[in-house]
């Protein structure tokens, strides 16, 4: 890559993160559906289509020969870029498929952190320093996972996540309005409202947070992650339920789309 790509000198790119199983991409099609509208919304140029960059992931994946991989397509305005000014040309394409990494075992820890300062709307920017930063914070404080908290008190999202609740019954999540909407948040409401499970996009106080019968949150890495524990306080959750029945749905979903 050049040192004088826009990407590198300015953070001027956009990402996003998957699973593979098998060298079958999860809900690929959402993901370029996703990155494209955010490369036009970012006026990039010159953008190969879907289905080019669908067929550019598969073959790396291919090559890579791994049974399950995360996967990462970043994509650059170009290179050439000096000052503000855009580089003239086509965009810097990226794809790379590693090893996936372990989803921790009994469930995570998280923290709440502050609000999350000025977003980049629903874009997967490259300038990702914030949550660099955040990310830090979060294992300072030996956690796994941080949640952002407005100043109204409502739970945004996780750093790298979204985040589900089970209360009274029903599954809560923030808003599109309140998060950035994951691709896996999206999937695992369809999921959810396909078993019946009653489930509601609302906004979500700390008070219930912490009072809920399950917690989880939700990317497309690491799939689902159980919280057991807030700061350093143990939530009384269930083992069994919603989270449970979920996870296995989920986990279906994959294996149904690696044989497709």
């Amino acid at each position: 890559m050049s040192a004088l790509d826009a990407g590198f000198l300015l953070g001027d790119g956009l990402f996003e993160s998957l699973r593979a199983r098998e060298g079958a991409p999860y809900l690929l099609d959402r993901h370029l559906a996703r990155l494209l509208s955010a490369a036009e919304e970012m006026e990039f140029e010159a953008m190969p289509p879907a289905e080019v960059l669908a067929e550019q992931v598969r073959r790396t994946l291919e090559r890579a020969a791994l049974p399950d991989a995360y996967v990462r397509v970043t994509i650059t305005r170009g290179s050439g870029a000096t000052a503000l000014a855009a580089p003239v040309g086509g965009p810097t394409v990226v794809i790379a498929a590693l090893p996936a990494p372990a989803r921790p075992a009994g469930g995570i820890v998280a923290t709440l952190l502050g609000p999350p300062g000025e977003r980049g709307g629903k874009a997967k920017s490259t300038s990702r320093q914030r949550a660099v930063l955040a990310r830090r914070e979060v294992v300072k404080r030996g956690a796994g996972e941080g949640l952002y908290v407005s100043e109204e008190g409502h739970v945004l999202e996780g750093v790298s996540s979204n985040v589900f609740v089970v209360h009274d019954g029903v599954m809560l999540t923030p808003p599109a309005e309140d998060c950035l909407p994951g691709i896996t948040r999206g999937r695992v409401l369809e999921l959810a409202r396909d078993a019946a499970i009653s489930a509601v996009e609302a906004p979500l106080d700390s008070a219930t947070l912490m009072a809920a019968a399950e917690v989880f949150v939700t990317n497309a890495v690491q799939g689902l992650r159980r919280v057991v524990a807030v700061d350093g306080t143990r939530l009384d959750v269930s083992p069994d339920g919603v989270v449970a029945t979920l996870m296995a749905l989920y986990e279906a979903d994959r294996r149904v789309m690696a044989r497709v």
